[in-house]
């Protein structure tokens, strides 16, 4: 009897006594980032008048592993649901010859503007031709493994190149039916084989260096290359080059000058009914964006943007978007406030009786930080 009592007394002891992780526990943080939005696009069903939408929430939780490793969860929540934006370890350093790995879901290191977060770059929007060209529905976002080396330079010039090898999925197109009698989507939805596995790789080489003591430029070249379509062999090619430059003006104000010029060359799955084969079609097209962002006083910070590309159609209609922009941190970093105007003149296609009329959208949003990280200040 006694032992039993002694027994019981030491299962309630472990159970009310905590476990604790040590440096495995993560940093946890939550970010809101609610708009409101206005546009005189005639297509839209809020058309001229402002709505308001709560945005995506991202809930990021990141710790050392150990010295040499680290791991990141991000959760995104928006439309209802709930998905693993990112989840991937890093090994950091410990390997030979300084290699670098980072290995799950990540926002792939294509140019500059793809890998940051929506919360993190100093305008409400981002520019329209990375969803035109980059493979997936946003971004290029991808489960794989990346592998990072600094390159010695002489002098203060740093050079890393990063080679990822991708799972391949966001390269996917579906291909609509060709309407003839001897499509095999007629007869099997799944005759391109949509589901089978290809890899993707990615490439970028990326070199930094100063200008004075704070003040710096980088300059970057990234290509990616995946399968769309397995059953036509349809391929989509994308090679890119960045530049960014900061500039200290002060002790507390600077300006950064960041571009981005885009070339996209992908096969076009198709079915020939004639001759009951899988054809392809080519679609070329180039596309860049240009910003500059003037920061002063910590806390403000303006700005303007041009984007001008190509459609990737036949017709390789050209678009062009200007935008202007501001921004205000409240006291500091936990609480930003974006505002855009966005004036959109879409290309007109070939044949068309008039050219389609140009968009106004005006969007503030509130970037709104709980934990460690923050709504990152440019």
């Amino acid at each position: 009897m006694i032992r039993r009592i002694a027994f019981t007394f030491l299962l309630l002891a472990a159970a009310a006594t905590p476990a604790f992780a040590g440096v495995t526990n993560p940093d946890i943080s939550i970010v809101g980032q609610p708009f409101i939005r206005w546009t005189d696009d005639a297509s839209d069903p809020a058309h001229k008048r402002p709505t308001l939408k709560i945005g995506e929430v991202e809930g990021v939780f990141d710790a050392y592993l150990n010295p040499y490793a680290h791991g990141t969860f991000i959760l995104s929540v928006a439309d209802g649901g709930v998905d693993v934006e990112e989840g991937y370890f890093q090994l950091l350093r410990g390997l030979p010859g300084g290699l670098a790995v980072k290995g799950g879901k990540y926002r792939a290191g294509f140019g500059k503007l793809n890998p940051q977060h929506p919360h993190a770059v100093p305008f409400a929007e981002r520019f329209r031709v990375l969803a035109a060209y980059l493979p997936g529905s946003e971004s290029l976002n991808e489960t794989g493994v990346s592998l990072s080396e600094r390159i010695p330079m002489p002098g203060d010039f740093s050079l890393t190149a990063t080679g990822d090898w991708l799972q391949g999925d966001s390269y996917r197109i579906e291909r609509e039916p060709s309407g003839g009698s001897n499509d095999p989507l007629v007869f099997n939805p799944d005759a391109d084989r949509s589901a089978e596995p290809r890899p993707a790789v990615l490439g970028r080489l990326a070199g930094f260096g100063q200008i004075s003591d704070r003040s710096g430029y980088e300059l970057g070249l990234s290509a990616t290359e995946g399968t769309n379509n397995v059953a036509a062999r349809a391929r989509t090619r994308v090679i890119g080059g960045d530049a960014k430059l900061k500039l200290w003006s002060g002790p507390v104000s600077y300006l950064i000058l960041q571009a981005e010029v885009l070339h996209l060359n992908r096969d076009d799955a198709g079915w020939d009914s004639t001759t009951a084969a899988y054809a392809t079609t080519k679609a070329t097209s180039t596309g860049g964006y240009f910003y500059a962002d003037y920061n002063f006083k910590t806390r403000y910070n303006f700005g303007a943007g041009f984007e001008r590309y190509q459609d990737p159609t036949p017709d390789q209609t050209w678009n062009t978007a200007f935008k202007v922009f501001a921004g205000y941190s409240l006291l500091e970093e936990t609480t930003a406030f974006r505002l855009d105007w966005d004036h959109f003149s879409p290309g007109t296609p070939t044949g068309a009786a008039e050219a389609p009329s140009d968009v106004n959208t005006v969007t503030m949003r509130v970037i709104f930080s709980m934990g460690p990280h923050k709504a990152h200040q440019f």
